[in-house]
């Protein structure tokens, strides 16, 4: 019996994981800093509440989301004709099974 491929599920890579998945920050400031993300009224990035919260310098957090946008390797599934903005959907998070 043949069944049918998973459809294929996109995630989208979020700045806070990626600076604790890189070790510039633990576990607890990352949770800290999207408490207070989220919390905040204004919901300012995370990357303003990692520094205001003294985590990282403000020079290290522009230094890797200059990383983070310019390392993602991204793929775009249309209908319609290519965009000419750069897709934000990391590849290594897409798992597609294809058959012939």
């Amino acid at each position: 019996m043949n069944t049918p491929p998973l459809p294929a599920t996109l995630e989208p890579v979020r700045f806070g994981e990626f600076l604790r998945d890189r070790k510039l920050i633990t576990d607890e400031q990352w949770l800290a800093a999207l408490a207070e993300h989220w919390s905040a009224g204004s919901r300012r990035r995370i990357g303003t509440t990692i520094i205001e919260s003294g985590y990282l310098a403000a020079e290290t957090v522009e230094a890797e989301a200059r990383v983070f946008h310019e390392d993602l390797d991204v793929i775009e599934i249309t209908d319609g004709p290519a965009r000419s903005e750069k897709p934000t959907v990391p590849v290594s998070l897409v798992q597609m099974t294809l058959r012939a």
